[in-house]
């Protein structure tokens, strides 16, 4: 064990998926429904691996502050989006630098974006109602050399899904069901 990570289980997943890459599927599943003003609750219920059905149970609250019509009681989608990315991010540190024999002793990342609201208030076509930019500090301290680390850096850049996600464009499947009332 280290930093939390059973090294050994995660060679031993690798090496299950590189010989049959079917292992690593991974599809993931969150329904949301609103509850009042702009307030919602996500519930996660399960996930699907390697073909395998895994049941779990996990609310995320969201809402806005106040000074956007909320009632302050969750974050909001963006903070909530934020926190996706350094949760991916932080896995992906703690499990590389096991795997590569760092120990981290604290790990700490912070994310800051800024959006033009008049995108998402439809005031301004012109104006991207999402980010633009989105910036992050890794904080680390380990024992590990500055060239260990770099690397560490360049796999966990490489490799991190959420960071792939927000990064890249990805392809949306819209589809509106109308339940009549």
């Amino acid at each position: 064990m280290l930093n939390g990570i059973n090294v050994a289980a995660l060679q031993q997943f690798a090496q299950s998926v590189a010989g049959h890459p079917d292992k690593g599927d991974a599809r993931f599943n969150v329904k949301t429904r609103w509850q009042h003003q702009t307030r919602s609750v996500a519930t996660v219920s399960h996930y699907v691996l390697g073909g395998e059905k895994h049941a779990r149970h996990f609310e995320i609250a969201s809402d806005e502050p106040h000074e956007l019509l909320g009632q302050n009681t969750a974050p909001n989608p963006q903070e909530l989006l934020m926190a996706a990315l350094n949760a991916c991010l932080s896995v992906g540190y703690a499990a590389n630098a096991a795997a590569m024999g760092i120990t981290v002793h604290s790990l700490e990342i912070e994310t800051d974006g800024k959006l033009d609201l008049r995108g998402f208030l439809g005031l301004d076509e012109s104006v991207n109602p999402g980010y633009d930019e989105v910036s992050y500090v890794v904080r680390l301290r380990t024992d590990a050399s500055r060239e260990r680390v770099e690397t560490l850096h360049q796999a966990v850049t490489k490799t991190s899904v959420n960071l792939a996600n927000f990064s890249k464009a990805i392809r949306m499947l819209p589809t509106l069901e109308i339940i009549e009332a």
